[in-house]
């Protein structure tokens, strides 16, 4: 893969530039009047008193109904454009959710056009990364691709060990079943993910036999996967490897896996208390009934989509949903989504944007025109890597979202922002993510004042929530910048401005400490 060549971000007449009779702002200065005084500074890192105060003031103000549908978008998918917020304002925050969860009523045929379009080489994982990377910013089914997100971080595969070139497209392959099993049982999803081609050999249970049990899948399965530590024993993790024999991946296709009741070990076992010829359907279900199961995935669930640290009370009516619909993972997302916790003050912008947040979310909020080309170097730079997790254990950022935080990928949050807005940099020529057409977009919505702009953007990317002080900010740094370089931005008022200053002050919004928390 390409590394992303960091440019230096470019002058948009940020410095001194005033006009004759206003009062000029820098764009250094209007930047430190939001996120801006973290450049730099060492304490952007995870815990650093900077962060913390920055967080705190970001959410001085609570989400009221209007806001509701930008804060659901947000949480629940990759952010939205102007017209996705409008499309499910209209239908109401329950209805949205409704949507959001039975996304086979919402047709995206023209997203799956799209990528077949691409011709991208799905043997290659720079490709395959692109090609998710745009599912995300192309889809309508928004929590579908944010659902499988979730479950690529926690029952994890990577791409660096499933078997080589030749192996590659089992990441495909896995990613597909999260997708296609995103709401279902975790008992279906469990027993999937055991046969996954790619689990098979990232845990090494394609090497488990009965005459030598592997440990690995086993020991995963219980610790990161369904119970935590604390709640097995070094006999479990044994017997439960026993129990799991059987597995290999299947020699005429190698994308698919086969039971072999030949390797499995069929000898009497004992499993968390259970006893008898167990084999992977019996750990399973002795896994998904057992009762510290329930607490343990709906906190990641819980961490993931809402606030970190979430009490017992936070979680109890996903425990129940999870109990009563018996596992069902979907009625679980309902509840989440329907609690007075995803919807309370404590939970809005509660959480720094993943990587792939931030980089889709741009996307899909300026509607981007262009195939992705580079982006996953850009989600590599700024800490994430698709279908390559860290570890077994999955990204920190998913569990502490201040992780995700330091000043080299600050840096590249920053740039990829000037990116789309400026076009691709000297060094940088193989990352090309896309174009926008600002102009357009002020045509279409009659923006007829650098007030009005502001408003506009803040509106959608900001819900609004943005002090007066800085929102005249803005307005005077647009209206005071110099031109620096070609080409004009007129508002329907028929006055034009410099496309530096527009772009520029743009910018400014979108690498505020606002646009960068869910």
């Amino acid at each position: 893969m390409d590394a992303y060549e960091q440019p230096t971000i470019p002058d948009h007449g940020q410095s001194t530039a005033q006009a004759p009779t206003k009062q000029g702002i820098s764009r250094r200065k209007a930047l430190g009047l939001g996120a801006a005084g973290l450049l730099g500074v060492g304490a952007i890192g995870a815990g650093g008193f900077a962060l913390e105060h920055w967080w705190q003031e970001s959410q001085s103000q609570s989400p009221t109904a209007q806001k509701q549908i930008g804060h659901l978008l947000r949480k629940a998918g990759f952010g939205m454009s102007d017209q996705e917020r409008q499309a499910y304002a209209g239908y109401g925050f329950e209805d949205s959710v409704d949507r959001l969860l039975n996304y086979q009523q919402v047709n995206d045929s023209a997203m799956e056009q799209r990528l077949s379009q691409l011709h991208l080489d799905m043997n290659k994982p720079a490709d395959q990364q692109q090609w998710w990377l745009m599912r995300m910013a192309w889809t309508q089914r928004p929590l579908l691709e944010k659902m499988t997100l979730f479950w690529h971080g926690v029952l994890v595969s990577s791409y660096r060990k499933v078997g080589g070139k030749t192996g590659f497209q089992r990441m495909i392959v896995q990613n597909n079943f999260l997708r296609a099993h995103a709401f279902d049982t975790y008992d279906n999803i469990l027993t999937g993910i055991t046969a996954d081609p790619a689990m098979l050999v990232y845990l090494d249970l394609a090497k488990s036999s009965n005459k030598q049990p592997n440990e690995n899948y086993a020991r995963e399965l219980m610790e990161l996967f369904t119970l935590g530590l604390g709640h097995y024993t070094q006999q479990d993790v044994f017997n439960g490897a026993a129990a799991l024999t059987g597995w290999r991946l299947n020699r005429t296709d190698p994308l698919k896996s086969i039971y072999r009741p030949a390797l499995h070990n069929d000898l009497q076992k004992t499993f968390l208390g259970h006893t008898g010829k167990l084999d992977y359907k019996d750990i399973i279900n002795t896994l998904t009934n057992h009762p510290a199961l329930p607490w343990f995935i709906c906190g990641k669930l819980f961490t993931f989509f809402v606030y970190e640290n979430p009490s017992k009370e936070d979680l109890q009516p996903l425990v129940d949903a999870y109990n009563q619909s018996k596992h069902n993972m979907g009625a679980v997302m309902k509840a989440l989504l329907l609690s007075p916790q995803f919807s309370s003050e404590k939970a809005y912008r509660s959480r720094l944007k993943s990587p792939v947040e931030f980089t889709v979310g741009a996307y899909r909020a300026l509607g981007v025109n262009g195939g992705g080309k580079g982006l996953p170097a850009i989600t590599v730079n700024m800490g994430q890597e698709l279908f390559d997790p860290p570890n077994v254990s999955g990204w920190p950022g998913d569990k502490v979202s201040s992780a995700w935080l330091n000043s080299g990928t600050w840096m590249t949050r920053l740039n990829y922002i000037n990116m789309l807005l400026s076009g691709p940099q000297k060094g940088a020529k193989k990352i090309n993510p896309g174009t926008i057409d600002l102009q357009d977009i002020i045509n279409k919505q009659k923006i007829d004042s650098p007030e009005h702009f502001v408003a506009y953007f803040t509106g959608f990317l900001l819900d609004g929530n943005l002090p007066q002080e800085r929102k005249d900010a803005l307005t005077n740094y647009l209206t005071t910048t110099k031109a620096s370089g070609k080409g004009n931005i007129t508002f329907s008022g028929g006055k034009s401005y410099p496309l530096n200053s527009v772009c520029g002050t743009l910018y400014l919004l979108m690498t505020s400490p606002e646009y960068q928390l869910n």
